[in-house]
Formats: structure tokens, C-alpha cells, sequence
């Protein structure tokens, strides 16, 4: 599943179901320094893929998805230039080993998580992708 967020808000694509993830993004948004978070989800990673076309501000995606794996869809964003851009963070509760993360790094995600992790450090890893993204843009 993935999640991502609309302009102007900021927007962030949950791959799978995360509605503890959710609800962490939402509760600690304003804290994070963020006044709302448009958040959409998806079940698979053709949704991802389409919703990520809408200009999303961050994607995070899990490496298990019902259709394709997680690497599949980063590459295929990666290879998009509509979609290149938008920061990944790659998370998972079955790849924890280093050399899953290496990859996912390597293949350009901008994070990668892997669970247990609480929703503090999923915002902060939302917060330091979109800090990263505006440093960009600016």
C-alpha cells in the first residue's frame, strides 16, 4: 500500500494498509511543523503509480504489495519523469535485514524502515523528505 499528498497540503501516499501510520501522520503533524496532511491510500502498486501522477509531496511504499513488489513500483517512478522526483520512503515488517535497505537506497528511495518502528520516527522520516524536497526547490 501507499499513501501521498496533494499541493498546497501536503500530500503523502500509504502503500497497505497503515492506519496506525495514519493516525500518527495526523496526530503529530502540526507538531512535525505541518498544518495537515492530505493523505491517500492505496492497496496496490498500479494505484501507486496512477495516484503518484496527481503531484504528490512524498510516497511511502511497502515492499510487499499484492501486484508487484515495492522495487517494481520505485522503479517504475524512478523511470517516469512525471514521477521521478517524488522522495519514497520504503518500508517493511518482512525485509529487515541491511541488504533489502542497501538496495532500496540504491534504487532511489530516500528512506527505508523497517518495522517495529513507532509513528514518531515514521513523521520524522515524512518530515525529513519533504525538508529535502523543499531545499530543493529552493
Amino acid at each position: 500500500m501507499a499513501f501521498g499528498v496533494l499541493p498546497f497540503v501536503t500530500s503523502l501516499i500509504l502503500g497497505r494498509p497503515m492506519q496506525a501510520l495514519v493516525a500518527g501522520v495526523i496526530q503529530h503533524g502540526a507538531a512535525a511543523g505541518y498544518r495537515g496532511f492530505d493523505v491517500r491510500e492505496t492497496a496496490t502498486g498500479r494505484d501507486t503509480l496512477r495516484l503518484a501522477r496527481l503531484q504528490v509531496h512524498a510516497i511511502v511504499l511497502d515492499l510487499v504489495l499484492s501486484d508487484m513488489n515495492g522495487y517494481e513500483v520505485l522503479r517504475k517512478m524512478k523511470d517516469d519523469p512525471a514521477t521521478h522526483n517524488i522522495p519514497v520512503i520504503m518500508k517493511t515488517a518482512v525485509h529487515v535485514d541491511d541488504g533489502h535497505r542497501e538496495v532500496a537506497l540504491g534504487a532511489g528511495a530516500s528512506e527505508y524502515l523497517a518495522e517495529p518502528f513507532d509513528p514518531e520516527t515514521f513523521v520524522a522520516a515524512v518530515r525529513r523528505v519533504l525538508d529535502d524536497g523543499r531545499d530543493g526547490d529552493g
